[in-house]
């Protein structure tokens, strides 16, 4: 019990003079304004859908800011979009489907600078029904994931590249 309340009051009297714990911190200290999300793809949904997740994303981490609050600018391109439908049935119709999209992610300071340059190929597969609509669910559910993972991974590369 003494060991307990001496690591207590150990760690009581380290975090006032501004130690944290390894792992405790997540944040970059970092505010991004987004210019753009630049959709070059035949399909409109998908540009919508990565300015939604982008945004809810970066706000999760609280690292979304107004264009004067900001300390980076933020533009994002997808690009390349891919629907392949790669298994078909007996009759040959397409049960799954494959979608890839490049990503890019351009972050530039205040200055217009470019700091930090980030690509990623991403694929996804889901199953087609023959409802159109939960077909289309789907694949928004689907892309929102992998858009999630992308920035995940954005996320952590840039914290090792740029801000160490």
């Amino acid at each position: 019990m003494k060991r307990f309340l001496l690591a207590a009051l150990l760690l009581l009297i380290l975090s006032s003079c501004g130690y944290t714990m390894a792992g405790l911190n997540n944040e970059i200290p970092v505010k991004y304004y987004i210019n753009t999300v630049h959709n070059d793809t035949i399909d409109s949904a998908i540009g919508d859908i990565m300015q939604l997740e982008v945004e809810r994303f970066f706000l999760k981490y609280n690292e979304l800011a107004s264009y004067k609050q900001a300390t980076y600018f933020m533009d994002i391109i997808i690009s390349n979009l891919e629907y392949i439908n790669p298994v078909l049935t007996a009759t040959d119709q397409a049960t799954s489907t494959y979608i890839a999209y490049n990503l890019t992610i351009i972050v530039t300071d205040i200055d217009g600078k470019e700091i930090y340059t980030w690509n990623t190929k991403t694929s996804t597969n889901f199953s087609i029904t023959s409802d159109a609509g939960i077909t289309l669910q789907t694949r928004d559910s689907k892309l929102k994931s992998n858009i999630e993972d992308d920035l995940t991974t954005f996320r952590l590369n840039i914290s090792r590249k740029v801000y160490k």
